[in-house]
């Protein structure tokens, strides 16, 4: 059986030495004393588990992270987590500091600011496989690997299924707030990918005097309807938009699906998720146990990238066994391929609100590729 002893050290990382399967914590030695980590070839997992505003977020990945290590027999190296706070320098200078103790492979940074601060390295021999995207246009080392829950990619998902609807004109609607924004951006440009599609975007109100409008600008069969909304907005202005047009969501409006009244509110709005939360009977999802607390979806998603980083990295520890653009398996976060030039995709479930309850879609491989059930 194997058993993951866990040391913390006085420099505030924590060390986990693969060999079983329980997990068991120990003090140093002797903590009074400075101590420097032996070079020992390892996997390096760098995680903001000191930051305030991402600590939470950091511990649930770990933990999923966790979880996965359980079900893999025998793992060529021993691996360390990497506490930092979420300041850059803090997380690159940890990232250097696991190169410098014989890390082989890394995982992390969580944040864009710390997959920014990695990317900015003009060399980096090291395979690394960053659980977020970088800011802005930056040129990554051929070596960071990019995987995550990147809500733009979903909203470009979706568009290529509402692309699949027959209709040419799209209607978005979307507040001011960073997240709306990029979503209504990614899914325009995705729709506008196509010839003769055009779209225009609706600022979401709460005005009584609007919102009677709304229904009156919606109404009509020669177009469908894009919300870059939470839930609650999203529930708020559902009932008034037309019933006949076929409207779209990203996964931010799904919470609970053992909540049949709040996705009442919702009924018709197809949106796109990971297995993890739409398909409890989907193998990869039925091998690895849910989490003991009662998180929220947003935590229950962290696990689950937690889970599949785990499972993607041992497809990228060297030496490699096939291509890496052959990487391709279903994960309790969708179906996860390469894509150049160094971006690993997560295709998600299509899944539509049906009288409060949740109704997968089976769309076209060509368009939505994961395996289905």
């Amino acid at each position: 059986m194997q058993r993951f002893y866990l040391l913390f050290l006085a420099s505030g990382l924590l060390f986990v030495s693969l060999s079983a399967n329980a997990l068991e914590s120990e003090e140093a030695a002797q903590p009074q004393m400075t101590f420097e980590a032996p070079i020992i070839r390892h996997i390096a997992v760098i995680l903001p588990l000191e930051s305030p505003s991402f600590g939470e977020a950091a511990t649930v990945v770990k933990e999923g992270f966790a979880a996965a290590t359980v079900r893999e027999k025998q793992l060529p190296y021993v691996i360390r987590f990497y506490s930092t706070s979420d300041d850059p320098l803090d997380i690159f200078a940890s990232h250097q500091h696991a190169l410098d103790a014989g890390a082989v492979f890394v995982v992390g940074p969580l944040t864009r600011d710390g997959v920014s601060a990695i990317a900015s390295m003009q060399h980096l021999d090291t395979p690394t496989l960053a659980l977020n995207t970088a800011d802005g246009a930056v040129a990554t080392p051929s070596k960071l690997y990019l995987f995550g829950l990147r809500m733009e990619t979903e909203a470009n998902q979706i568009a290529k299924l509402a692309q699949a609807s027959g209709k040419s004109h799209a209607i978005v609607i979307g507040d001011d707030s960073g997240l709306s924004k990029r979503l209504q951006a990614a899914f325009i440009e995705q729709w506008q990918s196509e010839a003769g599609r055009t779209a225009e975007a609706i600022r979401y109100s709460e005005d009584p005097a609007r919102l009677p409008q709304l229904r009156t600008i919606t109404a009509g069969s020669d177009h469908l309807i894009f919300i870059a909304l939470d839930a609650a907005k999203s529930r708020f202005i559902r009932s008034y938009i037309d019933p006949d047009v076929p409207v779209f969501a990203t996964s931010q409006i799904f919470s609970d699906a053992e909540n049949f009244l709040v996705n009442n509110d919702l009924n018709g709005i197809e949106f796109v998720d990971m297995p993890w939360l739409l398909q409890p009977d989907h193998p990869a999802v039925m091998a690895y146990g849910q989490p003991h607390s009662n998180k929220s979806a947003d935590m229950k998603r962290l696990y689950a990238l937690g889970i599949d980083a785990f499972r993607l990295m041992t497809h990228l520890l060297p030496p490699l066994s096939q291509p890496i653009e052959e990487i391709s398996f279903d994960g309790v976060t969708g179906h996860i391929r390469f894509t150049p030039p160094n971006h690993f995709m997560r295709e998600p479930v299509a899944a539509r609100f049906e009288q409060g309850k949740i109704q997968l879609i089976g769309y076209p491989q060509e368009v939505l590729p994961y395996e289905r059930q």
